[in-house]
């Protein structure tokens, strides 16, 4: 199930990727120990595993956004302001839920 589609902008490029408030229900619960924080486990293209940090969003309220390990997938994308992530769920009987992440490149 597709998340999301986005085009990344200077600052998700540069610093972290804010989540479209549309995917906040298909995400784990950020309650009890993970109130402040969640790991989101995702898979890269080339079926590299990332652990994306997911948090909410300074100034609070429903705002999510990716930090950790974010900069290092942008890097070794070498992604830039106007590529297009897409985020995906898979719910697996056995498996359990996986993320995955997509990238097309702009076109210049």
């Amino acid at each position: 199930m597709q998340l999301f589609v986005k085009a990344l902008t200077t600052i998700e490029v540069e610093r972290r990727l804010v989540l479209p408030r549309e995917s906040l229900p298909a995400l784990p619960r950020f309650e009890g120990s993970h109130e402040h924080g969640i790991t989101l486990q995702v898979k890269d293209d080339a079926g590299n595993l990332r652990n994306f940090r997911c948090k909410k969003g300074y100034g609070g309220g429903d705002k999510l956004v990716i930090e950790t390990d974010w900069i290092l997938f942008v890097k070794s994308k070498k992604l830039r302001s106007g590529d297009v992530v897409a985020f995906y769920k898979d719910d697996d009987r056995v498996s359990g839920t996986l993320y995955r992440i997509g990238v097309k490149r702009r076109n210049d």
